[in-house]
């Protein structure tokens, strides 16, 4: 059942949203992810705290790249190349680019109609733009159930759960992998938004830069497969793939929509999480000028996340890894790297990396579930949930892969569906910014 609703979901419900409404807000901006991302990138570097006493444009994409540099970037592309084939990588590129307009959008809307808490500090999202711009608070409420149950799911019990493979391969029991990550988050995020913050800005570049520079030295080492792998990712994303042998082949339909699935978990474009991130964003610019720029920096997170869901990808399909191993998830990584570099030792890049980009998409999620926790309570309803969030961890470690990543599917492809209501309702507000020629020249052309 929960197989057939996710495939309901992802044919009739996320692949058509993403391509129409993708494209048609592409067109009406301009393609402003692709066409200014000098200027994106200006401002994101720009704009950094090193105290991290405030929350600025730096400690926000790295929040976001905390969010989604999870086990979506490592295990969810070994999930997609084994059930979609080498094409699904194709559809995540094209999920990542419709889908950067999505963010672009929703961010924008964020800073416009965000608001004070109590403690001062600014909080907004899609919960916000439903409520204050459509009226919609019931649905508004909805999405916040959502972003609950997702951060209980996609960020909480997938994470360990992915995070559990290669130490339990290694000896260590489960359960005791989810105490110790229970207990880090637990340092951490009960230390509140500043301290979160520091963290993530401080562990995501990083673990970023390490990560795609050991893809790389793989990709290096296998030069002369590089130019067939891509050809592979082209050719399967528009042809049925045979694989021979008994064993059956990949649809393009299939590729298509383990590619749209993956995209969505792997960047979280559409989703909504991002905006309440940006939303919280301090800045001496006006609110206008603080939107468009908070929505303009917002496109280069799904841009890093494609580089290294596409450097995975390659790393999988060059070391020959991909299909014929009977490995799965996680370990399927790490059969890669240790093919890859010719040494047993090189798995332990993978559970390294796959622990920090788990710790940081934990974090990420749990400040946007603190967030949907306030709208519907208040702030002090916040602290007992981070109790039940840290609770919650080490059941990941002992779930079964198939049914956490289901589950987590579902809700995140329910959260899209209500963050683009308030994106098709809204986005005329931001219309109007985008098309005010001084801020336009002033805030968007590249120099």
């Amino acid at each position: 059942m929960l197989d057939e609703i996710k495939n309901i979901l992802s044919l009739y419900v996320l692949i058509p949203l993403v391509g129409v409404v993708g494209l048609a807000l592409s067109i009406r901006f301009g393609f402003v992810q692709c066409t200014h991302m000098t200027k994106a990138w200006k401002f994101f570097i720009g704009d950094r705290d090193p105290s991290g006493k405030r929350s600025s444009s730096f400690s926000a994409v790295s929040a976001v790249l905390g969010g989604n540099l999870g086990t979506g970037n490592i295990s969810g592309i070994a999930v997609a190349l084994t059930m979609g084939g080498p094409g699904a990588l194709f559809w995540m590129w094209v999920m990542a680019t419709l889908g950067a307009i999505l963010k672009f959008v929703g961010c924008a809307l964020g800073v416009l109609y965000r608001q004070k808490d109590e403690k001062g500090e600014y909080i907004g999202g899609p919960m916000y733009y439903l409520a204050k711009g459509l009226g919609l608070k019931g649905t508004a409420k909805i999405y916040c159930v959502l972003a609950i149950l997702a951060a209980l799911t996609v960020g909480n019990l997938v994470q360990m759960n992915s995070l559990a493979l290669p130490f339990t391969q290694a000896g260590v029991p489960p359960l005791a992998t989810g105490l110790v990550m229970s207990l880090i988050v637990a340092a951490v995020i009960l230390g509140g938004l500043h301290r979160f913050s520091a963290v993530a800005s401080f562990v995501v570049p990083f673990m970023a830069v390490g990560y795609i520079g050991s893809c790389l030295l793989i990709v290096l080492f296998n030069l002369d497969k590089l130019f067939p792998a891509i050809d592979l990712i082209f050719h399967a994303a528009f042809s049925p793939m045979a694989l021979g042998g008994g064993v059956a082949g990949f649809t393009v339909l299939q590729g298509m929509k383990v590619g749209f699935d993956r995209g969505l978990f792997a960047t979280d474009v559409g989703v909504g999480i991002d905006s309440i991130i940006h939303s919280s964003v301090e800045s001496k610019s006006s609110l206008t000028e603080t939107a468009l720029t908070q929505g303009l920096i917002s496109t280069l997170s799904p841009l890093i996340v494609m580089l290294v869901c596409t450097l995975t990808g390659l790393v999988l399909i060059m070391t020959d890894t991909w299909i014929g191993t009977g490995l799965e998830s996680t370990n399927l990584c790490i059969e890669a790297f240790r093919r890859g570099f010719a040494t047993h030792f090189a798995g332990h890049i993978i559970t390294v990396t796959l622990f920090f980009f788990a710790f940081t998409t934990i974090l990420t999620w749990s400040f946007c579930a603190d967030k949907a926790i306030e709208f519907l309570f208040s702030r002090k309803m916040i602290r007992p949930f981070q109790y039940l969030f840290v609770a919650v961890i080490p059941l990941g470690a002992i779930f079964h892969v198939k049914v956490v990543w289901t589950v987590a599917d579902i809700f995140m492809n329910l959260m899209l569906v209500i963050n683009v209501i308030g994106l098709i309702g809204l986005y005329r507000h931001v219309t109007l910014l985008y098309s005010n020629p001084e801020r336009k020249r002033v805030y968007l052309q590249s120099n």
